[in-house]
């Protein structure tokens, strides 16, 4: 899995990239399918906005939060994201195990 940085308005830092980088590596133990996340950091006054876009096979996830701390911001943007990437499993999971029922059963 692939993690792109982006910054905007602020300086990149070694030690965000690499907390982000720890976070984002949780996501490797729920799905395998994740071909590249994107990472990006705004900041807009006082706020960062940190937001996070993934490619699945088949798939894009977003999530967005917002907090006066960096590093919060990236804890409740992975929290929103891993159950994002959660449903997505569990509808594929669903899809491909479902089965039609024959009308007539033999007794």
């Amino acid at each position: 899995m692939q993690i792109r940085f982006v910054f905007r308005h602020m300086d990149p830092s070694k030690t965000l990239r690499e907390y982000t980088e720890k976070k984002v590596g949780r996501l490797d133990k729920l799905s395998t399918k994740i071909i590249d996340v994107q990472a990006t950091f705004v900041q807009e006054k006082a706020d960062t906005i940190v937001e996070l876009r993934a490619n699945f096979q088949g798939h894009t996830a977003k999530a967005l939060e917002r907090d006066n701390d960096p590093y919060a911001a990236i804890d409740l943007v992975i929290d929103k994201f891993e159950r994002q990437v959660l449903r997505i499993l569990a509808r594929a999971r669903e899809n491909r195990h479902e089965t039609i029922q024959p009308e007539y059963q033999p007794e």
